[in-house]
């Protein structure tokens, strides 16, 4: 029993590990991605060859990133945009395609365009700091940046819900307490 339990994991391993295409990884988001960058990848660029998955060049699953590469293929393309085992990779044909898959958003641009491809993952990898104020607190500092007595009687009605949370009163005089 154990000789064909392990005869067939080293038949499994063998098959999984059939051809540099095979993308089942495990990891079911990572294959709905790379489908995703399949289809993308095939409508933005491909020309008469079907786009085929080729490798990861870079990924960070903590921040929601993936980049593919994707190259022509020996068959004709058709639709639908999906992986197809019974087609060759051709690895000096063009166009080569570096998809990157940002939080649920795909960017595919042909990989001779090196420095775009580069700001897209560090913009994925570090986007911008956002403003540690928000909601109500932002609503207050508002209220505060505010210098124009006139101005902040006019807006007072903005300010009806900051007032109720944070229970400040802004009097008709401008002052806050």
């Amino acid at each position: 029993m154990r000789g064909s339990l392990l005869l067939l994991s080293a038949l499994l391993l063998l098959e999984s590990t059939d051809g540099n295409k095979e993308y089942q990884l495990g990891q079911p988001e990572t294959n709905i991605i790379i489908d995703k960058a399949i289809k993308e990848a095939n409508e933005r660029h491909g020309k008469a060859k079907h786009l085929d998955f080729v490798s990861i060049l870079s990924s960070d699953y903590d921040k929601r990133m993936l980049n593919v590469l994707l190259k022509p293929t020996t068959c004709d393309k058709t639709i639908p945009f999906v992986h197809r085992k019974d087609c060759k990779i051709q690895n000096k044909a063009t166009p080569q395609v570096s998809c990157v898959e940002c939080r649920g958003e795909m960017s595919c641009l042909l990989l001779r365009e090196q420095e775009k491809i580069k700001q897209t993952v560090s913009k994925c990898l570090h986007p911008p700091k956002r403003s540690p104020i928000t909601g109500v607190e932002l609503c207050c500092h508002k209220q505060q940046e505010m210098s124009n007595k006139q101005e902040m009687i006019n807006k007072l009605h903005v300010w009806d819900a900051c007032e109720h949370k944070k229970r400040l009163r802004i009097f008709e005089t401008g002052y806050m307490n």
